[in-house]
């Protein structure tokens, strides 16, 4: 089976925000993965999940949210998180029209895996399958009450004022070299606003209320030393989904990042991960998943028409590695 065919671009997303994106492509794919990327990252740090998933008949694709990566918008910034859900859309249909008749798959890590239940919830029609690694749903970190209020204040008054995410790059794996890449990579940053705070844990809180609306066929996987996001997040959402074909992994010992722990440890969640794609990549045809009221998505549930415009090519054996 032929390697990956890279390529990149961008479309306009909400509000005219440009949009950056990477897809990872082969002739008649078994299926499509999107990834949804976390905070502070982007769709190119997911390098050891497209490796192993080479020559396995499955395309990829991968969007940097406004305000990270190469997108446009401030960093870590949004006015509200249905903006995300909106540029996630234009995606997922243009993928759709690319890849007529293929099982979608989406994979949420972390804040993406945030963004991805809230996708399942609002659109459940257009995926086939739901994958979350590191759901943060739970965060470690306790924000103390005069906090939670100032942000909320901030949020009216100054709603783009930058603030550090607090965010503790060292304890995303026990990889030392998955740290240093991290820390020094450009792309990367620790910036969030009081209106992206207060906009995540209104999310948060209406993803934890509402997961027991999810149908479809579900992979949930995380490390029990997570620094980051605890796994009672996990847990929640496996014991509240309506999902008959459910999957809860969780991998002693290991950190937030786990498809880039430490070699011997990643590449036993990758074969989860990896394994329960392919068995996953067949259409299921007539199944209807659960949908949110069509009052809170009839914005959203427009198909956009946005301009798209490659800005490079290649056949892809080295382009998957992390930056």
């Amino acid at each position: 089976m032929a390697t990956y065919q890279h390529s990149t671009g961008t479309f306009i997303g909400k509000g005219g925000v440009e949009i950056f994106f990477q897809q990872w492509e082969v002739a008649n794919p078994k299926a499509v993965l999107i990834i949804i990327h976390g905070l502070g990252e982007h769709s190119g740090r997911y390098g050891n999940l497209i490796d192993a998933l080479q020559n396995k008949g499955i395309a990829i694709f991968g969007l940097d949210h406004r305000g990270f990566g190469r997108s446009g918008g401030k960093r870590g910034h949004t006015d509200s998180f249905m903006d995300y859900i909106y540029d996630m859309k234009i995606f997922v249909n243009m993928i759709k029209d690319k890849n007529p008749n293929k099982p979608v798959i989406m994979l949420g890590h972390s804040m993406g895996g945030v963004l991805a239940i809230k996708y399942a919830l609002t659109h459940a029609e257009d995926l086939d399958a739901l994958i979350l690694s590191s759901p943060g749903l739970v965060p470690t970190i306790e924000v103390p009450a005069w906090k939670e209020k100032l942000a909320i204040f901030l949020s009216k008054r100054i709603p783009s004022f930058t603030m550090p995410s607090g965010l503790d790059a060292s304890t995303i794996s026990h990889d030392k070299e998955v740290v240093k890449k991290y820390m020094e990579d450009p792309l990367v940053h620790d910036k969030v606003t009081p209106r992206f705070y207060v906009e995540m844990m209104k999310t948060i809180e209406e993803c934890i209320n509402r997961c027991s609306e999810i149908k479809m066929p579900l992979l949930l996987f995380q490390g029990t030393a997570d620094a980051l996001v605890k796994d009672e997040a996990s847990k929640i959402v496996y014991q509240k989904a309506s999902s008959r074909d459910k999957t809860l992994k969780l991998f002693e010992g290991l950190y937030h990042e786990t498809m880039n722990e430490l070699e011997a440890d990643r590449k036993k969640v990758l074969k989860v991960v990896t394994d329960w794609i392919l068995a996953h990549s067949k259409k299921t045809s007539g199944v209807k998943h659960a949908a949110a009221p069509k009052t809170k998505t009839k914005a959203a549930a427009k198909k956009p028409k946005a301009p798209q415009k490659k800005v490079s090519k290649s056949n892809d054996k080295s382009k998957s590695k992390k930056k």
